[in-house]
């Protein structure tokens, strides 16, 4: 388990992060791969991985064209914001079907308060990356600087939640059965 804990912590990582020169040196596809291997591995444990699972294979072909276009250029297309917005929100699904299947971690491990911990992480981090979402779809119609100011609070608040999910992740990671405390008694 310990090792599917650390695919999945790598793979949403690898979404997180965007280092571009020339090409996406972070691939996304490796990411979503990671996560499907991840999921694979816990699936028999945790059928809500399955879920997770199959988002993770869907964004392994979806985002092949990620690694080659710097979606944060603003110089392209409306064709490829358009895709930026499907990426995020694929990104956005996977997290959603993970923090189900790291709940039920949390009540296989019995740990009450890292359950709550992710129940609350849950709740803010979807609520953040949809009011994200709800605010870009609205803000290409909207002028002024207090839409810019909101739409900047609202990009900081998800990347912040976006932390706060690896975080959670590696709290995962320590609360893991099958990390090995090490004894010195003789």
């Amino acid at each position: 388990m310990n090792k599917a804990l650390r695919q999945i912590f790598w793979g949403y990582l690898f979404l997180f992060i965007d280092i571009y020169i020339m090409i996406d040196l972070l691939m996304d596809p490796i990411g979503y791969y990671l996560l499907f291997t991840g999921c694979a591995r816990i699936v028999d444990a945790y059928p809500n991985a399955k879920k997770a699972m199959t988002v993770g294979m869907i964004g392994m072909f979806v985002s092949l064209p990620s690694i080659f276009v710097n979606l944060s250029d603003s110089a392209l297309p409306f064709g490829w914001s358009f895709y930026a917005s499907i990426l995020s929100i694929l990104k956005l699904v996977i997290a959603f079907y993970l923090f189900f299947v790291l709940m039920d971690m949390a009540k296989s491990f019995g740990n009450e308060t890292l359950y709550n911990r992710t129940q609350n992480t849950f709740k803010y981090f979807v609520t953040i990356h949809f009011a994200t979402l709800a605010l870009m779809s609205f803000s290409m119609n909207v002028t002024g600087d207090g839409w810019v100011a909101l739409s900047v609070i609202f990009a900081i608040a998800g990347v912040l939640m976006d932390i706060l999910f690896l975080f959670l992740l590696r709290a995962f990671l320590r609360a893991s059965p099958d990390v090995r405390k090490v004894n010195y008694s003789v």
